[in-house]
């Protein structure tokens, strides 16, 4: 809805004034007021009824009183300036990160490191901005940032797309996951691959990064990306882990999701893997001001 004609020259400083001639009932305080001269007050005052083609106040009076017909602008003019300082209040305190929201996706094993710390330390400095996060695989995470439902992700790999920018943000090695009272949770020399019994493996499903980034590593021998248990989450792999019920090669970060001290992560010798972590941006715009704080935090 347009509020002002397109060959109009009244604007909000010619409302604000009629308003404070009616509040004062006397120009002269308006123009004292408004902090202008008289004289200016009154050729503000007559360029408006002139665009409106009728009188607003009736200058016989004393004081001054509004027309009929000002009466009813003047009530109009005084709701729009309500809703413009409100939504001006409104813009100032999202941009001066009082009020607002951040949008957020993450891979699961991305929420604890390093998701949690900067969430903690930004919610302790701006406790009016709302944090919503979305944790998925990457492909979807990367499609969340382009259709601009999140501000930004931290995925792994996964993304290619000109409207993304990808910035490595940390990486995380790849180990050997298992019960603390597994063999080989306690063997005292290096754990090689030959050690990992393939019936023990928790496999993921082939739709996570994660999966694929083992599935595409030649040196890894194919039984132990395959697994007699297959869950479809690092949080289902690990929670079977926690009970002793398999094994499984996790990325040291994602082994630590659930936080249980029955959970072991031993590196491997002849095992070198790393996921790296990105964070996802809109190549073509700007976060918000909330949003691009928020990644100062990460980085």
């Amino acid at each position: 809805m347009k509020i002002f004609s397109e060959n109009t020259n009244i604007g909000l400083r010619h409302l604000r004034a009629a308003l404070t001639v009616m509040e004062e009932g006397s120009f002269s305080r308006a123009a004292q007021r408004l902090g202008v001269v008289p004289s200016a007050l009154t050729e503000t005052i007559r360029l408006l009824e002139a665009e409106c083609g009728t009188a607003i106040f009736d200058r016989k009076t004393r004081p001054v009183r509004a027309t009929d017909a000002g009466e009813a602008f003047l009530e109009g003019a005084q709701d729009l300036l309500d809703r413009f300082e409100l939504s001006l209040t409104n813009l100032r305190q999202v941009g001066g990160l009082k009020r607002g929201r951040v949008a957020i996706g993450a891979a699961p094993s991305a929420v604890l490191t390093p998701l949690s710390g900067a969430i903690t330390r930004f919610r302790a400095d701006y406790p009016g901005i709302d944090v919503i996060i979305h944790d998925d695989v990457a492909e979807r995470l990367a499609d969340m940032v382009m259709n601009r439902t999140l501000d930004f992700a931290l995925a792994g790999p996964g993304f290619e797309s000109a409207e993304l920018e990808g910035r490595k943000i940390s990486e995380d090695p790849f180990g050997l996951v298992c019960h603390r009272d597994h063999p080989l949770a306690r063997s005292p020399r290096p754990i090689v691959l030959a050690d990992i019994n393939p019936d023990d493996v928790i496999a993921l499903d082939r739709q996570a990064g994660i999966a694929r980034m083992l599935a595409n590593f030649a040196e890894l021998p194919p039984n132990l990306t395959v697994g007699r248990i297959k869950t479809f989450s690092t949080i289902a792999q690990l929670t079977l882990i926690s009970r002793n019920a398999g094994v499984a090669l996790l990325p040291q970060h994602a082994a630590k999701v659930i936080q249980s001290d029955d959970i072991v992560f031993r590196a491997i010798a002849d095992f070198r893997l790393v996921r790296s972590l990105y964070l996802l941006t809109r190549s073509r715009s700007s976060p918000s001001p909330a949003a691009q704080r928020f990644i100062n935090y990460l980085l």
